[in-house]
């Protein structure tokens, strides 16, 4: 089966979304001839193109029209089975070629918050969240899309032993229980690495010999230098590590095994999944990360992992409590179960290749399309 994959770079291509495609391709092109197009200002680096062809064609939004043109003839020569849009811009032009092969489309929606304002209308939406599932099935605009619920994204984590042991032999770590989060230091995870800082310095008060590792690119420098300042407020400087070198941040989820317990969200709550690590979520408006178990996995799950996580009868101190005690017991919450079930990739394989072999319907959505198309057209001229 020939599948053609669209995704959209409008700064540095190093979202989730990218990831998660080129995962999702290179398992696909084990068995199906892939070709990933990515249309924007540059090439995405998180694309490797191991198991798929990938071309690149220039999008600055005033230039729709020839963009369309170079896809069209591009797509024409690939004959696809079907055209795939992992963002909503390139799904403007996704849905007008899917139209011309006289082919349903398709849309990925990548995890995030529920939509607060325009979403387009697909043939066929794929969701990796319960919560998207939940809010796009009770939406009436979406009666006539077909909603797909595919949450496999990620691979098993191969661990680099040799960055693993040079981070070790740089931080001279110990026996001490290390809490990783690998993060971009930004706004969007500012909270969650704070909530590692609150977690460790709690746990040291209880006696803990702990320390938190924080492994990630600096996105914003004002939110870096307010973590380091949090860090240094809370006498914490001693116990907190924040590595922000390529050495050890490129391809960071292959070194997980840096830490013992994982503060993870969306993909990176699963890749360290499949390393059956102890893991914990941030916790929307709490001071404290929270410990994952079988009791809450389903809630957690519900949002993706994400920061936005809440449970029903959620206990700080029994939380923390939980937490104390898994760390002083030296046990785990076993994790790799979920990883099985619910997140790797190879899994997905068959539940894509029956979406894109059911004939499916093929509604214009004609007024949702020009939407979509200046929606893209803004989105890339603001950039």
């Amino acid at each position: 089966m020939k599948i053609v994959y669209l995704i959209t770079t409008k700064g540095h291509g190093k979202g989730g979304h990218f990831h998660s495609l080129n995962t999702i391709a290179n398992a696909m092109g084990n068995s199906n001839d892939v070709h990933v197009i990515n249309v924007g200002v540059q090439q995405s680096v998180s694309l490797d193109a191991s198991n798929y062809k990938i071309s690149f064609v220039k999008y600055n939004g005033y230039n729709f029209l020839k963009v369309y043109s170079q896809l069209k003839k591009l797509v024409k020569d690939i004959c696809p089975k079907a055209v795939h849009a992992f963002d909503v811009e390139s799904f403007a032009f996704g849905r007008l070629l899917s139209r011309s092969l006289k082919q349903p489309n398709y849309l990925n929606k990548c995890g995030g918050p529920n939509p607060k304002r325009y979403y387009p209308k697909a043939n066929n939406l794929v969701l990796f969240s319960y919560e998207n599932r939940s809010f796009f099935e009770l939406q009436k605009g979406y009666k006539n899309v077909r909603i797909n619920l595919i949450p496999n994204r990620v691979l098993p984590v191969e661990v680099d032993n040799e960055r693993v042991e040079a981070f070790n032999k740089k931080y001279s770590m110990k026996e001490e229980t290390t809490i990783l989060r690998i993060a971009r230091i930004g706004y969007h995870y500012h909270n969650s690495i704070l909530q590692g800082v609150n977690l460790v310095r709690w746990l040291i008060e209880q006696g803990c010999e702990v320390k938190l590792i924080i492994l990630g690119t600096i996105q914003n420098e004002e939110v870096y230098e307010n973590i380091l300042a949090y860090i240094d407020q809370q006498n914490m400087t001693e116990h907190v590590i924040v590595e922000i070198e390529d050495m050890f941040t490129k391809k960071a989820s292959q070194l997980i095994n840096v830490g013992d317990f994982i503060i993870g969200t969306g993909r990176n709550f699963m890749e360290a999944a499949s390393l059956d690590k102890t893991m914990l979520v941030p916790y929307k408006d709490e001071d404290y990360p929270l410990l994952v178990d079988a009791d809450n996995f389903n809630q957690v799950f519900e949002t993706n992992f994400s920061p936005r996580t809440r449970v029903n009868n959620y206990n700080s101190t029994i939380n923390l409590e939980n937490i104390l005690n898994v760390i002083k017991s030296k046990s785990r919450v076993h994790s790799k179960l979920w990883f099985n079930n619910y997140f790797n990739v190879n899994e997905a394989i068959a539940k894509y290749t029956d979406l894109y072999s059911s004939s499916g319907k093929r509604k214009m959505f004609i007024i949702d399309t020009v939407f979509n198309i200046l929606y893209s057209i803004r989105a890339l001229v603001l950039k």
